[in-house]
């Protein structure tokens, strides 16, 4: 059984209005746990809608969403359990941060569901680690970190409630390659430990292709394509005709293909292109 059944959803903002706007329409997605799919699609696609569906922060005007085979609006009073069962945190988290130290911010979630303080503190300090925060930062003010430790110290306040399902939208977004590369190792390593199902939303071709096992394609509200990394990248020409492109490490090898260079052009990862040159050249290691 999938851990996130979409069955026909749409939703209109201003429904009935003059200003109405379908934002998705008849979503049709199963999603099954422990993957790590990554989302893409145009600006105004519907990817921000979409996620906002899943712990009920918005209700569909058509159609229902299921988590764990229950339909989330079955009973609203039971919507508030859904947001601790499918944790969402939005881009630039940072910018939600506000208690007077990192250890209380990140605890906010953990005791919002009810944990004892014992419990608070086991969340708290494993959701730390999962996001490679140092004990010491915790009792600093959250306004006294970095960048990058103030986008780790948000995401773990997510991780903290320890949900079954953690959607991240753009968590790169603003940081420098460094940064990028560090946010990226940590959501892989998180899901790796912790089993989750994990959705990030992305603008980066390079991003979803470093991390995710599969890959949903927005496009106009609809869902366009959901596979697998290698069989949504491979449609290159379908992917351009909607505003998107694959990698650019992916455009490379098409090109030196084109020169008559006799490389394949599954390629999506810089780390995999340099292993398929270096094996061309017989040369080192990468």
């Amino acid at each position: 059984m999938p851990i996130i059944s979409l069955k026909n959803v749409t939703h209109t903002y201003s429904e009935g209005t003059p200003l109405s706007v379908s934002a998705i329409k008849n979503i049709n997605l199963d999603i099954e746990a422990g993957e790590l799919v990554g989302i893409i699609g145009h600006t105004g696609s519907g990817k921000s809608t979409l996620i906002q569906h899943l712990n009920g922060l918005l209700k569909p005007n058509d159609g229902t969403v299921e988590i764990d085979g229950e339909n989330i609006w079955a009973d609203k009073k039971k919507i508030r359990s859904v947001r601790f069962k499918v944790g969402l945190c939005f881009q630039y988290p940072e910018y939600q941060l506000f208690e007077e130290t990192v250890y209380k911010d990140i605890a906010f979630g953990p005791k919002n569901m009810g944990m004892n303080e014992a419990q608070t503190k086991e969340s708290v300090l494993r959701a730390a680690q999962y996001v490679g925060l140092k004990p010491e930062l915790l009792n600093k003010s959250p306004f006294d970190l970095s960048g990058g430790e103030k986008r780790r110290a948000a995401i773990a306040g997510v991780m903290a409630m320890n949900p079954k399902i953690l959607i991240l939208d753009e968590p790169t977004a603003g940081l420098d390659p460094k940064g990028r590369q560090e946010i990226l190792a940590m959501i892989k390593d998180y899901k790796k430990k912790t089993g989750s199902t994990v959705l990030l939303v992305s603008h980066s071709m390079e991003d979803v292709a470093s991390v995710a096992t599969k890959i949903l394609v927005m496009n106009k509200g609809e869902a366009a394509m959901y596979d697998t990394v290698p069989n949504v990248f491979s449609k290159a020409e379908e992917l351009e005709k909607i505003g998107l492109n694959v990698p650019q490490i992916t455009r490379i090898f098409i090109g030196l293909r084109e020169k008559g260079l006799d490389v394949e052009t599954d390629v999506y990862t810089v780390a995999e292109g340099c292993r398929r040159l270096l094996a061309l050249t017989k040369g080192g290691s990468c």
